[in-house]
């Protein structure tokens, strides 16, 4: 064999080495690819089941809060009916309370001018009989005088006459305003029994908690703007205050004595939240 052709065999065979190489290295990247693009092509449909679920989840999650949602607002708006309903009846009860404590006022205003009148007139009568026993003393002294203590017994007679009358009258006045009482009686106990309470009727004052112990509490006077006798009212009828505080109200105090000397009160506590402590306010009238 020629040298020529010697050294075109050995090219071959290098050539053929230099083939066999590549395609080996390119068979092996191209393996590599599609191993590498099966892993990533699998990885995203995991990706891709994973999210729908989480998708399905949030929306069922959505769909409840909506839910959830509505009922609350449908709730609410029931909460504000009753609310509005429940002011309502307050502002109307509270003008009930204010009739009744005007028709009250003038009963005991009535009431008291008559006691006054029938008194005057039993004393004009007893004084007309001693007088009348008196005239007819004297009458054995004098004809004269016996004649005019009998005209003067006449007429003192018809004065009691007249003012017996007048008793009757005022016995029967008072008797209708007995009835007119006991009428207001009834209703304020229908009042009470629909929600009026009693100690709403006090006299406007505000206070402040000074000392407390248990269920008891002592509250000075800070302001009586109609200067009512407070020992006068509480005679009458018990009233209570209304115990707040910056964070709102917490409970009633009855009152049940009063001392002029330091110008505070004695309370029975009720409490509906919190603890009444000293410094607290107090109020007949809601703040």
């Amino acid at each position: 064999m020629s040298p020529i052709g010697r050294v075109f065999i050995v090219l071959n065979l290098l050539l053929a080495g230099l083939f066999v190489g590549f395609s080996g290295t390119y068979l092996q990247k191209q393996h590599n690819y599609k191993s590498q693009f099966q892993i990533e092509k699998d990885g995203r449909a995991a990706d891709v089941a994973r999210l729908t679920i989480e998708k399905g989840k949030l929306e069922s999650e959505r769909n409840a809060l909506e839910v959830a949602k509505t009922a609350r607002e449908t709730e609410l708006g029931a909460t504000s009916t009753r609310l509005a309903a429940e002011q309502d009846e307050n502002k109307r009860l509270t003008g009930q309370l204010s009739a009744i404590e005007g028709n009250v006022a003038r009963l005991l205003s009535a009431a008291e001018a008559s006691t006054l009148q029938s008194k005057a007139a039993i004393d004009q009568a007893l004084a007309a009989y001693q007088a009348s026993q008196a005239a007819q003393k004297l009458g054995d002294e004098s004809v004269s005088a016996k004649n005019a203590a009998e005209a003067e017994n006449r007429n003192l007679k018809s004065t009691i006459a007249a003012l017996e009358g007048t008793v009757t009258e005022k016995d029967l006045a008072i008797a209708g305003l007995n009835k007119e009482k006991n009428e207001l009686n009834l209703l304020v106990s229908v009042a009470t029994q629909n929600g009026f309470v009693v100690g709403l009727a006090a006299p406007t004052l505000t206070g402040t908690v000074s000392h407390v112990a248990n269920r008891l509490c002592t509250i000075s006077i800070t302001d009586n703007p109609g200067k009512v006798d407070i020992q006068d009212q509480l005679n009458k009828r018990p009233f209570s205050f209304a115990i707040y505080d910056a964070s709102g109200y917490k409970g009633e105090a009855v009152v049940t004595a009063y001392h002029a000397k330091d110008n505070a009160v004695t309370c029975n506590l009720t409490l509906v939240k919190g603890a009444v402590k000293e410094g607290d306010k107090a109020s007949t009238k809601t703040p």
